[in-house]
């Protein structure tokens, strides 16, 4: 039975719980069953995941309906910074004892009006504003998330906060052949300022799959880093649905590191509802074996005098294999928009590879856009000048990669996780 008849079937013998509750999160639910059982997953008909198989996926074994153990030792060493706020889920349960959503005792206290917290612990009122609004088109695996999210991430920053210490998401697995589907809801009010960096460590390295989603809020003049690494999934695969509505003055940089994972799909929708909002998408990707990344990006400009600012690099060998679509919108009344987009690419082995796509919807007139894209590996002669001032090969390479990729890695405004970055390419790249 493939993984949709099972999910079918769960419907089915499920269907008198789904009616009981009469709230608002019942309804999305109701409504996304009602979606998927109509359209279903996407096939390579579809314009959209045509060089993206997840039959892998969809015909693995699952346990999503299972009771999840939770492993809570290991959390201490899977994090990121000593002294950040955390957030920490567990097979997608939210874990209190080890988050820490409040400043230390050495640390001024923060505002009181900050939550920091998980979904399932708000009042409906808090969140149906926000809940379930930035999905304009049907997505499988959005849909599913919206069916089967438990919890998730919920994040709520009132006007004018500077928020120093970054907050930190970490999701752990310990299950194999698991199905689970984290969910995050960020706002951040006007004139406020944020980090987020998110991480997840799956701890068997049989197959599962991490189906994730995240909205996210930017209001006047607010400002918002958010840091994804997709890093310690082993044989684990990641759906990951993005969206960012952005208001007026708002900037939002995106930074997606994707270093291990068997089969990886970001989709990243970036909607412009203010004038002069800003917004950087940046990606990193060291893949090797049979590893996929598949970056969907959309920038919908849907006021005037915007920015976007997409830049994406590959580095791929063995017999990974790499897809960028980018796809930037502006409609013929709107003006002043710039925006940029560029895929960087080299390949290591002649066994990997590199779709990439640039779509640009442009009706308008006053618009600058461009977009670019190379592929290509290291030359001979950029070797031989380092090795011709004494630098070993080996180091050579490093220096030439690293110079590849300094451009995304110059504009990381948190240093130490700037670092921790740094070792973990250069492990994945066997350079020490």
């Amino acid at each position: 039975m493939t993984l949709k008849d099972r999910i079918l079937s769960y419907f089915s013998d499920s269907e008198k719980n789904w009616n009981v509750e009469n709230t608002y999160m019942s309804m999305v639910q109701r409504e996304s069953i009602d979606l998927f059982k109509k359209k279903g997953f996407p096939s390579y008909t579809d314009e959209e995941w045509k060089n993206t198989n997840i039959h892998s996926i969809l015909n693995q074994k699952d346990n999503f309906f299972k009771e999840k153990q939770n492993l809570e030792s290991i959390i201490k060493e899977s994090l990121y910074f000593k002294d950040s706020f955390l957030i920490i889920f567990v097979n997608g349960k939210y874990n209190s004892f080890f988050s820490h959503t409040t400043s230390s005792s050495n640390s001024t206290s923060i505002d009181n009006s900050i939550i920091i917290s998980n979904i399932a612990s708000q009042k409906e009122e808090m969140i149906r504003n926000f809940y379930g609004k930035l999905s304009y088109k049907y997505d499988a695996f959005n849909t599913l998330n919206s069916i089967f999210s438990k919890d998730g991430v919920y994040i709520h920053i009132p006007d004018n906060i500077f928020l120093k210490k970054p907050i930190e998401i970490l999701h752990i697995s310990t299950e194999s052949e698991i199905f689970f589907h984290p969910r995050n809801l960020i706002i951040v009010g006007k004139y406020s300022s944020v980090k987020i960096v998110e991480h997840h460590r799956c701890l068997k390295k049989y197959l599962g799959l991490i189906n994730s989603t995240s909205e996210i809020y930017a209001f006047y003049n607010s400002k918002i880093e958010f840091y994804k690494i997709q890093d310690d999934l082993k044989e684990h695969s990641m759906i990951d649905n993005t969206f960012f509505k952005q208001k007026l003055y708002s900037k939002c940089s995106i930074y997606t590191f994707s270093l291990q994972g068997k089969l990886i799909r970001n989709n990243l929708n970036v909607y412009s509802h203010g004038e002069s909002a800003s917004s950087y998408l940046y990606g990193i990707s060291l893949l090797s074996e049979n590893q996929l990344i598949d970056h969907h990006t959309l920038v919908d400009h849907l006021y005037s005098n915007s920015i976007s600012f997409q830049l994406y690099k590959n580095i791929l060998w063995g017999k990974s294999k790499g897809i960028f679509n980018g796809k930037i919108i502006v409609n013929k009344w709107i003006k002043g928009i710039n925006a940029f987009q560029r895929n960087n690419n080299i390949l290591l082995s002649n066994e990997a590879c590199i779709y990439t796509n640039p779509q640009l919807e442009i009706f308008s007139d006053d618009v600058k856009c461009s977009h670019g894209c190379t592929v290509g590996n290291i030359h001979d002669s950029d070797l031989f000048y380092f090795q011709s001032r004494g630098i070993p090969e080996t180091k050579s390479r490093a220096l030439l990669l690293f110079s590849f990729l300094e451009e995304i890695l110059k504009s990381i405004n948190i240093f130490k996780l700037k670092n921790l970055l740094l070792k973990k390419m250069k492990k994945k790249l066997d350079i020490y």
